[in-house]
């Protein structure tokens, strides 16, 4: 859980493979690309050291990490004998075509990314199938709890961990030094008393911009924030709960960061994540949160004019901190007609070792605990060690079948409280009230 402006650096990027794998039988034509497919064993799988020699799978994508994906597929081709043959489409295809596929019974593609706020309307549609019978105790036991939330609903596994990105809380250490601290704020009382000393003593104008444009990021920071300050915005039942005073009280926060405080550039409201990942290169800005790494694009002197000035920390709370993660996972088309052989392609891509390769070759973020203590990944993605103490506090977006509904509601009234047309106590209200709406219609 998106997807819009730079909440994608990385999940652009992975949106962008968003929907791995086919399956051919017969001699029917890759969609859009002109390829035979050829004739494809099913799961019957035959006795020897390539049980499934033969199988064709079907995955679609846009031409991101082409090289990378058909490096790898040339191997699983060379280790199993499976074939993997891609649909390359522009972006702007992907969903559209993996959504024909669905309608149309779902065997086009038998593998393809899901976005952890599309698991509950797959799942609700029949779209996705189940892994339990192939998830180990040791799978579930070696994940991170936000991705292994991403692959479960109503008590089953959909898939394993393939972009497991969340936002991060970057500061800038030069900064806060000159401004006299020696540590991050591990509070909010202590970002807004940081912000104001910045900013009086005239090191920035504002001491942060954020991503409250209308728009999904501006749910995603919201989360955080709430997150941060006990607030959630669903009860276990998926009843909404996000007008309580927690989240209320996260809501004015922001708002008064605006306008009383005055330490968040008013632009913010029109920004998106690439707006302040600029601000924050620029060194116009003393934090900011953003996805991905950012610190690999902050020490980027071609990018940067604070090289080696930015470091991450938690984000501030006044609970515990938190940040919003936007996992996504490959998972396998009920209408695959090689299942198993899918579920093969799907362990080699994403179990721990193809996740260190992802992590490594792409800069992809892991789901699994282990690659991040990886030496050989410390010393291959910088900054990686040092944010995986904000995976283990990363916070979901909501799992609804109707998410897109609410979330484009939802953002209406959280720019009508930054915006000032409407009270954050009225606005959570109102926001209350349509997602009742939506709720009762999608029964």
């Amino acid at each position: 859980m998106k997807r819009k402006s730079s909440i994608m650096v990385l999940l652009l990027m992975v949106l962008t493979v968003a929907a791995l794998s086919g399956c051919g039988n017969g001699s029917n034509k890759a969609e859009g690309t002109g390829q035979t497919t050829g004739t494809s064993t099913a799961t019957d799988a035959p006795a020897g050291d390539k049980p499934y020699a033969g199988v064709v799978l079907r995955t679609i994508s846009n031409p991101s990490n082409q090289e990378y994906f058909a490096k790898v597929n040339k191997e699983f081709q060379e280790k199993t004998g499976i074939e993997v043959q891609v649909d390359t489409v522009g972006n702007a295809d992907v969903t559209p075509k993996l959504m024909n596929s669905f309608m149309s019974g779902g065997s086009t593609y038998d593998i393809f990314v899901m976005d952890v706020i599309d698991l509950p309307r797959f799942v609700m549609s029949g779209w996705v199938e189940p892994v339990d019978q192939w998830m180990t105790d040791d799978m579930k036991n070696e994940m991170l709890p936000f991705a292994k939330q991403a692959l479960q609903y109503q008590g089953k596994y959909y898939g394993l961990p393939y972009a497991s990105e969340y936002k991060s809380f970057v500061y800038n250490k030069t900064m806060l030094e000159k401004a006299g601290f020696s540590a991050p704020p591990k509070t909010w009382d202590d970002f807004i008393k940081y912000s104001q000393t910045l900013q009086e003593k005239g090191i920035v104008k504002y001491g942060s911009a954020w991503a409250w444009s209308q728009a999904e990021g501006l749910v995603c920071d919201f989360i955080a924030i709430a997150s941060s300050m006990g607030g959630k915005l669903f009860d276990e039942n998926g009843n909404p709960v996000f007008n309580s005073p927690e989240n209320t009280a996260a809501l004015q926060m922001m708002v008064d960061m605006i306008y009383k405080y005055k330490i968040v550039d008013p632009a913010s409201i029109q920004y998106n994540e690439t707006n302040v990942l600029d601000a924050m290169a620029a060194g116009d800005i003393a934090f900011e949160l953003n996805w991905g790494l950012p610190l690999t694009p902050l020490n980027d002197s071609s990018k940067s004019k604070i090289v080696d000035q930015a470091d991450v920390a938690p984000l501030p709370y006044t609970v515990s901190s938190a940040t919003i993660a936007g996992p996504m996972a490959y998972a396998i088309s009920s209408g695959s007609k090689n299942k198993e052989a899918a579920w093969e392609y799907i362990k080699f891509l994403n179990d721990v070792e193809g996740s260190k390769r992802q992590a490594l070759e792409i800069g992809m973020f892991p789901g699994w605990k282990s690659v991040y203590e990886d030496p050989e990944v410390k010393a291959g993605v910088p900054g990686l060690d040092k944010i995986l103490e904000q995976a283990e506090v990363a916070v979901n977006r909501p799992q609804i079948p109707w998410y897109n509904e609410w979330s484009s509601k939802f953002q209406v009234e959280l720019q009508n409280a930054l915006t000032q047309k409407k009270t954050p106590a009225q606005a959570l209200t109102d926001a209350f009230a349509e997602t009742q709406k939506i709720q009762e219609s999608n029964k």
